[in-house]
């Protein structure tokens, strides 16, 4: 049954020119099952993401780390949690957003809930650095261009589509295995150098993710 649907996508893709993928994960996770296949990566945006990129102060002897998202595995929070308690507690705290509410039992981690957008600056800007460590292939992350926007510092695993976006900005925000997460959270507490030279990158590089250029570039790409 595999072998046969496999096949009836491969006839049905045969027939397209180009594809227009978000990303360069979602480009070779295709090219894995359609090897012939022609395209082009664009990385994508929405209507809502706005140029709201500011500069922001790191002088705190406390690093906010911010995570967004499910709680599922695949997700990454366990891992990252996982590798925060190894860490010094008294040098970070962890706010979760998008499930439940509470505080964790032993560690500074705080389960913010569900947020309207009305107040996604405010989460945003009581981040210092936002984690997207996904341990499955995503496609994309608006999620990381959100928070780029806000001109928060984004590390995201290697499995997430826009880590093509982050490594426009500093190439050492991606990881590739638990080690790396822990060596960069670790420096990351200690010096905070790295989140404002990366801030600064953010907010000096001219914004390319609002929806009217994205659009463009996809008329100019696929239609000329």
């Amino acid at each position: 049954m595999y072998r046969k649907i496999l096949e009836y996508y491969r006839q049905c893709f045969a027939m397209v020119d180009m594809f227009h993928c978000n990303s360069e994960c979602a480009w070779k996770v295709y090219r894995c099952f359609l090897p012939e296949m022609h395209g082009i990566v664009v990385p994508i945006t929405h209507n809502g993401i706005k140029d709201r990129r500011k500069l922001h102060s790191f002088d705190n002897d406390i690093l906010h780390v911010g995570f967004i998202g499910s709680d599922a595995p695949y997700k990454g929070l366990p891992m990252l949690i996982e590798i925060l308690r190894v860490l010094d507690t008294t040098k970070w705290e962890l706010s979760v957003w998008g499930g439940k509410f509470g505080k964790h039992r032993e560690l500074p981690i705080f389960y913010k809930g569900k947020f309207d957008n009305k107040i996604l600056p405010d989460v945003y800007h009581s981040m210092d650095l936002l984690v997207v460590p996904s341990i499955w292939y995503e496609t994309f992350s608006l999620v990381t261009i959100e928070a780029l926007s806000f001109g928060v510092p984004t590390l995201v695993s290697d499995r997430v589509g826009a880590k093509d976006v982050v490594r426009e900005y500093d190439n050492r925000f991606v990881f590739s295995t638990k080690e790396d997460l822990l060596r960069i959270l670790f420096r990351l507490i200690e010096d905070k150098t790295m989140l404002s030279d990366y801030n600064q990158k953010i907010v000096n590089t001219p914004w390319m993710h609002e929806m009217k250029l994205h659009a463009k570039d996809v008329v100019d790409i696929f239609y000329k």
